[in-house]
């Protein structure tokens, strides 16, 4: 009976331990993302100031840098996962800010709660991605594009 134990707490021990490494992994893997995301901004864009970073898993995988660039301008640059893709930097005020998005959804849906709100890319448009909760505790993505505020997709009850 010992040794039943015994072996019920070691391969607790071992998948409680498990568990910490992969979110451990995880989330030192979105540092590393989010610090050469920034450097590549910096390059690409002339930054003199960092805002916010998102991170955008859609279709494909873009990191996205808000800052200041060094004329002044408040800028977003878009920087692909995938090489073969270029950056591309846009001026915030050619687009919906985070807010304006979020705002944009609560009026077209029954929003509970936002759970995230993400700059990304799909097919050279650039994108916000808000995730919220419903009244029903189910998810919903909706997908406008950055410049219009058009509708591209949306999913619900999830």
């Amino acid at each position: 009976m010992k040794k039943v134990v015994w072996s019920i707490v070691i391969l607790l021990l071992i998948g409680i331990g498990a568990l910490v490494y992969s979110i451990y992994a995880g989330d030192h893997e979105k540092q590393n993302a989010k610090e050469k995301a920034i450097t590549a901004a910096n390059k690409t864009a002339n930054l003199t100031e960092t805002a916010d970073f998102y991170l955008y898993n859609g279709n494909e995988t873009w990191y996205v840098v808000t800052g200041t660039d060094e004329d002044g301008k408040k800028v977003g640059v878009w920087i692909p996962e995938n090489k073969k893709e270029e950056s591309k930097v846009l001026p915030l005020s050619e687009g919906l800010s985070e807010k304006e998005a979020i705002n944009l959804v609560k009026q077209k849906k029954k929003v509970k709660k936002i759970v995230a709100a993400n700059l990304g890319m799909e097919k050279g448009t650039a994108l916000w991605e808000i995730i919220y909760k419903n009244n029903d505790d189910l998810y919903g993505y909706y997908y406008l594009n950055f410049k219009s505020g058009d509708l591209i997709r949306h999913y619900d009850n999830l």
